[in-house]
Order: structure tokens, then C-alpha cells, then sequence
């Protein structure tokens, strides 16, 4: 029977009775494409898209297909792809008949060799050597982060078929950042720089960003509430399917500290979340500190494919006495505005906080917001003597190690996103740092940093 014909009946069987989301439709729709990685949010139905992948060419006489994970008890548990696989083939709803003993699918074909899914596992190094003598047109690992890239690689061996055969071959894998691989994964499949939704390549390799909103059959809503309770590094690798956020960054996870807001008080918690500090609301020494973003600089590097800059406002407690090394950030704005609008954004966190000075980043927009809001504010332009974000952030940075800058705990608004900023940061140029430049002249005016502020009291000079 011809390939195409092969196809549409494969379709038309009730055992692929499915109706793909349009990323999904993306994924199996590239055929032509030895290797093809989905990857990114959790809930984004990656792993579906793996098995309906698998199921395309089941009624060819002798395809045969494999699906990999860690272990399997992983592919066992409610939710898993062998229960999903049931619910598909199962209980008279296909011609398919399950072998529990080798965990496979067979899909009948007369008296010719029949279609196969087998799911296996690969625990350790050398359980690879399971599939030495094997032939599969179809291969596809779940999590791919759990693997080591050894083991992926070696399973391309295994990816083969007769010439008169014509089947396409398909290396195919999905994961979530995280995990052991994350790394490698990430150098493999995932391009520099900001990822727009489509299918994205490097060096041959295609790229399907999943996201949360991709998947129609789930509640989003509802699963993203849930996964707000996890600490900053797992909730943006499965909420947003960052790829950038890292353990081993400039700034870790495990620096983070929060406190809790209530009755007039602020309490500063520890990284076992135990009260190290209860200062009064109204007691701190409170500032704030903007990076007004838009500068020439900054445009040309846009129009370059760099990051797009932000507009960042945060405000700031700083306690008295023996506390004052510890910062408290109280709020924060952050938007792509120009000119009028940033004035509009300062002027009103400046009549919401009242803090008792303005530092604003002193180039060519922040000395034009200076000269329109300095009669209304105390507001004041500053400047360092180190021009690399990186360098200009050092303060910042060994504040957070010391474990000497608090966020709100409660805070689901904006505090995601700049624990995405910090998190994803390793002080490349390319990379988005308006949230850290803000913060970093907080630690600089804080008055605790290497890098003096200079301040400067009259207009810029050219």
C-alpha cells in the first residue's frame, strides 16, 4: 500500500481518534526532519504529542516505534503514556492487542509483520545496550533532560530502515528545562536570544517552544495557580519553559529571601523561612531607584535582535541601626514606555510610597525625566565608575549571597518576573537586565557597595 494511503487510514482508525492542538499538529506535521525536539512548558501536551508521533505510521506492516523514559514506573503512573496509550488502543477501541510482558503494542497486519510501539526505559548507562540489535523507524525519549547526551545519541544507531521501506525516520524527544541534561539539551536544541512561538532551528535541529496556552484540553488558569506555589527556579522552567533560568548563574536560587507584611510590620525571613529581622513599615529609610531604559544604546541593539529594554521603578526600605544592611523591596513598575508615560509611572509610585529620594540612571532620558520632575520630587541623576552591567551589578550580587535582599513573599504580580530576570542572568550583554540594573543602584546608594555613586546636581554635558 502507498505511504500516503498508509497515512490516511492510519488517521481515519479509530485507535488515532485525536484531535492535536495546533502546536501539536506543528510537531508531527515535519516529517522530513530526522530530529525534532519539543520543549518548554509544563502542560503544554509535549508527551501526547510523542505518542500520537509514535501512532502515525502503526498500520505499515513492520514499522515499529520506541518510546523511552528514565524508568518504568515513570510510563506506569496515572498520567503516564502507557495508561494514555490504553485509554487509546484499549478495551476494544482498536485492533491493537497489548503485550504486558514486553510492554509493546501490536498492531495486526494478515499474515505480514505487524506495527509495533514499544516503551522502554533506560536507567543507566548501560541499559542503552538493551536496543543494540534493534531496528526502529520511530524513537522518541521522554524528558530528555533525565538523560545523559551519550544515550541519546547512541539510540541514533538504532534509527534505521531497509531503502525499500518508506517509512520516514524520526528521532523525536520532549522535556521540560530542569533536570540533569538541562545543559546539553539546551546547547543542542535551543537558539540564543528571545524565543517567538513557531518552530525555531540550530544547526539542523528544529525547536517547538511549548507553552501552557498551547494546550486547549487543560485549564490553564487553574495550573498555573498551582504551579505559583513552587520556589522561583521550577516555576518558571514549568510555568514559562524557560530555558535561561539556571543553577549555576550569577545569581542562585538558593539566595532568594522574602518577608511577610502585616500589622505594620515587615518580618524577614531566612532561607528555612525563620524570622531573622521584625522592623517597623513605617521605620526604614525608604527610596526609590529607576533604570529609565531607551537609550540610543540600547535602541540599536534592539533593532539588532538584542532583548528589548524595560523601564523599571523600584521602591525601597532600608531599616536603621545594625539592620541597615539588609533591603527590602516594597514595589516595583516595570513597562516599555516612552518619555511622558515613564514621568506618568514615577509620578504615581512616588505619590503611593513618598520615598525620601529619587535616584534615576544618569544618561540622556533619565537627565530629561530629572529636569521635568525635579521641582515635584526629590529626585537626583546618578552615575558609577564601571560601565559593564556586570560589574555595575557586583554590590547587588554579594547582597543576595549574603542573603541581604528581601522580596515580598505574597507578591504574584510582578515578583515572577524579576526572580526570572535574576535567576536567567550570567551578565551577558545580549541578556534582559533592566529589573537588576534598578536593584543594583539600590545596592549602590544603599551606601554598602564598592562602586560609588557620583552624583551630579546640573544638567548632562555633552
Amino acid at each position: 500500500m502507498d505511504l500516503e494511503i498508509h497515512k490516511r487510514v492510519t488517521f481515519a482508525n479509530s485507535c488515532i481518534n485525536l484531535h492535536p492542538t495546533e502546536t501539536q499538529k506543528k510537531f508531527l506535521s515535519l516529517e522530513d526532519r530526522r530530529e525534532v525536539f519539543f520543549g518548554g512548558a509544563a502542560g503544554g501536551g509535549k508527551s501526547m504529542a510523542l505518542l500520537m508521533g509514535a501512532l502515525e505510521y502503526v498500520t505499515f506492516p513492520g514499522y515499529a516505534a520506541l518510546i523511552i523514559r528514565k524508568d518504568f514506573s515513570r510510563l506506569e503512573l496515572a498520567g503516564g503514556l502507557i495508561p494514555r496509550s490504553h485509554d487509546l488502543l484499549g478495551r476494544g477501541k482498536s485492533s491493537a492487542q497489548w503485550i504486558a510482558s514486553r510492554r509493546q503494542w501490536i498492531f495486526p497486519w494478515g499474515d505480514r509483520v505487524p506495527g509495533t510501539i514499544m516503551f522502554g526505559y533506560l536507567n543507566r548507562s548501560t541499559d542503552k545496550f538493551r536496543y543494540a540489535s534493534s531496528e526502529f523507524q520511530y524513537i522518541a525519549f521522554d524528558e530528555l533532560t533525565d538523560f545523559s547526551e551519550a544515550d541519546y545519541l547512541f539510540l541514533f544507531s538504532r534509527l534505521r530502515r531497509n531503502t525499500s521501506f518508506p517509512v520516514p525516520l524520526r528521532m523525536r524527544s520532549a522535556s521540560n528545562p530542569g533536570g540533569p541534561g538541562h545543559a546539553w539539551v539546551k546547547e543542542r536544541f535551543i537558539p540564543e536570544g528571545p524565543l517567538p512561538p513557531g518552530v525555531l532551528e540550530k544547526h539542523g535541529r528544529l525547536y517547538i517552544p511549548s507553552r501552557i496556552a498551547d494546550n486547549e484540553h487543560l485549564d490553564a488558569a487553574e495550573y498555573r495557580e498551582s504551579l505559583l506555589h513552587l520556589p522561583p527556579l521550577e516555576r518558571e522552567r514549568l510555568m514559562n519553559g524557560d530555558w535561561s533560568v539556571q543553577e549555576e548563574g550569577l545569581i542562585h536560587a538558593g539566595w532568594l529571601r522574602y518577608y511577610l507584611e502585616g500589622q505594620g510590620q515587615l518580618e524577614l525571613l531566612s532561607s528555612d523561612k525563620r524570622a531573622v529581622a521584625i522592623v517597623g513599615d513605617n521605620a526604614c529609610y525608604r527610596f526609590a531607584t529607576i533604570d529609565p531604559a531607551g537609550t540610543s544604546e540600547e535602541r540599536t541593539r534592539e533593532a539588532r535582535g538584542w532583548t528589548p529594554s524595560w523601564s523599571v521603578v523600584q521602591i525601597w526600605d532600608q531599616p536603621p541601626g545594625g539592620l541597615a544592611k539588609y533591603l527590602i523591596l516594597r514595589d516595583q513598575a516595570r513597562k516599555r514606555v516612552g518619555f511622558n508615560d515613564l514621568c506618568t509611572m514615577i509620578r504615581e509610585l512616588h505619590a503611593e510610597w513618598r520615598p525620601a529620594k529619587v535616584w534615576i540612571e544618569g544618561e540622556k532620558l533619565g537627565w530629561a525625566v530629572w529636569d521635568e520632575l525635579r521641582g515635584e520630587m526629590p529626585i537626583e541623576c546618578l552615575k558609577t565608575d564601571c560601565q559593564d552591567k556586570a560589574t555595575r551589578a557586583a554590590p547587588l550580587i554579594i547582597k543576595l549571597g549574603r542573603g541581604e535582599i528581601f522580596l515580598p513573599q505574597h507578591n504574584t504580580t510582578w515578583r515572577p518576573e524579576l526572580e526570572r530576570e535574576l535567576l536567567a542572568w550570567t551578565g551577558k550583554e545580549r541578556e534582559a537586565a533592566d529589573q537588576i540594573d534598578a536593584a543594583a543602584y539600590a545596592a549602590i546608594v544603599a551606601g554598602d557597595a564598592p562602586h560609588k555613586p557620583i552624583r551630579v546636581l546640573g544638567p548632562a554635558r555633552s
